[in-house]
């Protein structure tokens, strides 16, 4: 039959061939997009739509309400200022973020420390070791009194009387240059110098005059120190007025057990033992000594400053 005879109906039903050879499934050419449909970007989700809300944004969920976060989802406890799963913020900068720690289960006891809860009737934290044990009142008492109690010093002022003793027992005990006491040479024998010690220097070296010169005024240094050991008793620390005696007795001290080993322990070379012990005199012995007693009471002293 020609092509000008065929039936309609054979020509809607016979596809055309290029219609044919198109792979199975494939659009056809009235269904394909155009250029410009295909790149036409999709409007932005709407803001009502919980599900599309930004992953850094803040909802505004009153505290005391459970947060579900709008990043990942997950369920956190009221109060939260952050997500416990990915850290996205979940209240406003603004808001207070401090939640109560939960009260301990009945039968145990939360750590003051670090809040565990531990079972009652423990003497430790299983957690961080912080002592659980109840207060005694009395031990309380106790430590307020401590507390409440003057700071004193102890040692240092008694090491200063001891000192300040044993110097006034060599003033009075016979001394070299003479084998008089010094208390002979001033106030015990007609006239004596009196307090003006400076009158008493015997003559001989500069070694010989400084330690007359230390040793005449001792009751002056004992003076000193009896002051500084009552000024001790009452506060443990030194103030800047108890230094300077301090450094003094200090300088005192070292003074006459220095000038004692020089003067009559080395004062006569080429003496044997015996003649050195028999013409040592009790007063400096007694100046060594002593003078080493305040050295070790007076840097007690000055350690606490």
């Amino acid at each position: 039959m020609p092509d000008d005879e065929r039936d309609p109906a054979d020509a809607t039903a016979a596809p055309p061939p290029e219609a044919m050879s198109e792979e199975p499934g494939a659009a056809t050419p009235s269904q394909a997009p155009s250029e410009a449909e295909a790149w036409v970007v999709p409007p932005p989700p709407s803001a009502a739509d919980p599900d599309a809300i930004s992953a850094h944004a803040v909802p505004a969920t009153p505290l005391g309400e459970g947060t579900r976060c709008p990043r990942c989802g997950t369920d956190n406890r009221p109060g939260i200022a952050f997500c416990r799963s990915c850290g996205q913020r979940l209240i406003d900068p603004g808001a207070p973020a401090a939640v109560e720690r939960p009260a301990s289960p009945e039968g145990s006891q939360a750590c003051p420390r670090c809040g565990t809860h531990n079972r009652a009737g423990v003497a430790f934290c299983q957690s961080c070791g912080a002592n659980l044990r109840p207060a005694d009142p009395g031990v309380i008492e106790a430590s307020a009194a401590r507390a409440a109690a003057p700071n004193r010093a102890i040692l240092g002022p008694i090491v200063l009387l001891i000192g300040a003793a044993g110097l006034l027992a060599a003033w009075l005990l016979p001394f070299a240059f003479g084998g008089a006491s010094l208390w002979d040479r001033s106030f015990g024998a007609p006239g004596g110098y009196g307090i003006a010690f400076w009158r008493g220097y015997p003559g001989g070296s500069l070694t010989d005059a400084a330690y007359f010169g230390l040793a005449a005024p001792v009751p002056a240094l004992v003076l000193v120190l009896v002051v500084l050991a009552g000024a001790g008793l009452l506060r443990a620390a030194p103030g800047a007025i108890q230094r300077p005696g301090l450094a003094l007795a200090l300088a005192w001290g070292l003074g006459l057990a220095l000038l004692f080993l020089l003067v009559e322990l080395l004062g006569e070379p080429g003496r044997d033992l015996v003649q050195v012990l028999r013409t040592l005199s009790p007063g400096g012995i007694i100046f060594l000594l002593a003078g080493l007693i305040v050295v070790i009471g007076s840097l007690t002293r000055l350690w606490r400053a």
